[in-house]
């Protein structure tokens, strides 16, 4: 391979890199960008009176922080750990 031909590769890989994307994505406008969201429907519930959704997700979270609690136990019971060193 000539010197011309190694400067030339990544060239032209970089220049194949470069088409047939196709065009842009599509703009939008900052007022849709900015407009507030809009609501499910089935999350209605949750803007007329958040607190029963509230204690529901800090339900769930509790019972993760349990669960995960149970978990940190040792993988190796201790009596065969001790039973390995003796």
């Amino acid at each position: 391979m000539t010197y011309i031909s190694r400067l030339a590769l990544p060239l032209i890989l970089t220049l194949a890199a470069c088409g047939g994307q196709g065009d842009y994505p599509e703009l939008l406008p900052t007022s849709e960008l900015l407009a507030e969201p809009d609501v499910p429907d089935h999350a209605t519930v949750a803007t007329s009176d958040p607190a029963p959704v509230e204690a529901a997700t800090n339900a769930r979270a509790e019972a993760l922080r349990a669960r995960a609690q149970a978990l940190k136990v040792p993988v190796v019971d201790p009596s065969l750990y001790d039973a390995a060193n003796r």
